[in-house]
């Protein structure tokens, strides 16, 4: 629905949309340690290392870094990189378990626990809301509006 016929709608129920209400998604920000070599990572490289099919990222063990389930940043991460809503994610691991594949990403509780282990971890990858990135990690790419960017 376009914004201007979503605010006639509001304006007809007698509905005053907060600014918020109708604010743009936060932009996400996809971080490494400082000292991966990566400057930039699409889809294709990011899908594989969160679906933890593939485990070597540029000389390293990959440690992918998720936010738990019911996370919002984590939701529209995993639409945007995996492709998946909440369900597929899960029937995604179930399989994956029962066919004994790698295990799932390490789930960290908050985008200041993914800040610290990647910051900590070589290895670690993870993402954040673009308000919470710090000068501990560095940006290799950007989801804005369901879309992998570079940074």
């Amino acid at each position: 629905m376009k914004r201007s016929s979503l605010l006639l709608l509001l304006a007809l129920l007698g509905v005053s949309p907060s600014a918020s209400s109708l604010a743009v998604e936060e932009e996400i920000v996809v971080v490494v340690n400082q000292a991966n070599p990566a400057r930039a990572a699409g889809r294709d490289t990011l899908r594989p290392i969160f679906q933890t099919t593939r485990t070597e990222w540029n000389g390293r063990s990959a440690m992918p870094l998720n936010l738990p389930e019911d996370s919002p940043l984590r939701q529209r991460f995993d639409r945007a990189v995996l492709g998946l809503d909440p369900d597929g994610v899960a029937r995604y691991w179930i399989d994956r378990k029962i066919r004994g594949g790698e295990r799932p990403p390490r789930k960290v509780s908050s985008p200041g626990a993914v800040l610290r282990a990647v910051a900590e971890e070589e290895g670690g990858v993870g993402y954040v809301a673009a308000s919470d990135v710090n000068a501990s990690v560095k940006v290799i790419a950007r989801i804005r509006n369901g879309q992998v960017i570079p940074p």
